[in-house]
């Protein structure tokens, strides 16, 4: 595909629905509202059309797999925009990269637009007042846009972020991904394994709330991978004690890298909207 050739936007094909997320459910629900206000973008006052959603969160919790379900639930094509890319310098100046990119992207509504990572530019090695000027070029452009695009921007990192981008106005709203609760980590065990075709009406899934506490969704992903690995070298069906097995050789990123992620979490208490409709989980 043409776009994909620019090396900076990547057309990305849509296999993810909204059911595909596992809990988030305050979130999805904001989604499906604003999907039809999307869809009255043109019989509209401009300023109640969807502009975008910001995505933070911990790694692994479900940001990239919630922007993907965004384009199935507006049904819209998605094109992401490697921010790393961006600021690589193979594609010029940052600030031009970035510029060209956005203008690209507005003769390629209606479309939904993944900035992903958008913090990274910050880690990089950018040239004095380059990142205020990008960064105030995108602030403009969100407002000035096309009402066709819809942009989910997602971040690791959002303190890294300056304070004006994440303020009201700027995107509809700043959710934050959390690591997952109870019920929401046995329903993403059941999205892994349905999408597997697995039958698992038979298996006692409530002990593996004790097992994979403090766990990402990616991590459950990792645990149905593993249990269905150790099943088929066996040549057997994968069943409830398998999963329970492989949650041994799981040691979750809220250990590994506790400090971050409670910096994170501590961050995000009273500065976004939390994606789950639960207590705010310490």
């Amino acid at each position: 595909m043409l776009v994909n050739r620019t090396g900076m936007i990547e057309y990305i094909p849509s296999e993810t629905t909204i059911e595909h997320v596992g809990g988030l459910e305050i979130m999805k629900k904001w989604l499906m509202e604003r999907r039809k206000l999307f869809q009255m973008r043109d019989r509209i006052s401009a300023e109640i059309v969807p502009k975008g959603v910001l995505v933070m969160g911990i790694s692994g919790c479900g940001k990239s797999l919630s922007i993907k379900a965004i384009a199935s639930c507006f049904e819209l094509p998605l094109y992401r925009i490697d921010m790393i890319a961006i600021f690589s310098g193979r594609h010029g100046t940052a600030e031009g990269a970035f510029a060209q990119a956005c203008h690209m992207l507005e003769s390629m509504a209606p479309a939904v637009v993944w900035f992903d990572e958008i913090e990274a530019g910050i880690n990089t090695q950018a040239k004095e007042g380059e990142l205020s000027r990008i960064f105030g070029f995108f602030l403009t452009w969100m407002q000035e846009k096309t009402r066709g695009l819809f942009v989910g921007a997602t971040a690791n990192r959002i303190d890294l972020l300056p304070a004006e981008m994440i303020r009201k106005g700027r995107f509809d709203e700043v959710f934050f991904v959390d690591l997952p609760l109870e019920d929401e980590r046995l329903e993403i065990f059941r999205v892994h394994l349905r999408r597997r075709g697995i039958d698992f009406s038979g298996f006692d899934l409530v002990p593996l709330k004790t097992f994979t506490k403090g766990w990402t969704g990616a991590e459950i992903e990792q645990c149905v991978v593993s249990a269905l690995t150790t099943a088929r070298l066996q040549e057997r069906q994968l069943t409830g004690e398998d999963l329970l097995n492989a949650t041994a050789n799981v040691v979750p990123l809220s250990k590994t890298m506790k400090e971050q992620v409670d910096h994170i979490r501590k961050w995000a208490f009273d500065r976004a909207v939390r994606a789950s409709p639960r207590e705010f989980g310490r």
